[in-house]
């Protein structure tokens, strides 16, 4: 009985995957490298940090990064010349990961689904991560 159920949800996981595949915002986080993958992943796995929404120049009021900032590897501004840095670096990035970020913005990603496209893109990458149990 538990092979159909491990049958069933690896079937389910696969259906979503190629359904990511098809999403242009799965198409962006490709460009990332497997370094910034990595990065974005180990802070998604810690489930400690969390990612900001709509919040590309409005970082002054603590650490709120989106998910492309944290695997560019991009620290919060703490003073303000560094946020004028940061919000043409943002400008840069927005146009570049457009996609990425409007699905992130608006609610079409989740950090489960971004952590399992993470795995995804890396593990097709012959990346190999155990997965922390949840």
């Amino acid at each position: 009985m538990s092979g159909t159920f491990f049958g069933k949800r690896r079937m389910s996981e696969d259906k979503t995957l190629a359904k990511w595949h098809e999403e242009k915002w799965f198409t962006d986080l490709h460009k990332l490298s497997d370094e910034e993958l990595m990065r974005m992943y180990n802070t998604l796995s810690t489930g400690l940090y969390e990612f900001a929404k709509d919040a590309w120049y409005i970082p002054l009021e603590g650490d709120k990064r989106c998910p492309i900032m944290i695997a560019k590897g991009y620290k919060a501004p703490d003073n303000p010349q560094k946020m004028v840095e940061f919000q043409e670096t943002a400008k840069i990035l927005e146009e570049e990961y457009r996609r990425f970020i409007d699905a992130w913005d608006f609610g079409q990603i989740t950090q489960y689904d971004l952590e399992k496209a993470v795995l995804d893109i890396l593990e097709a990458r012959s990346i190999a991560i155990v997965e922390r149990s949840r």
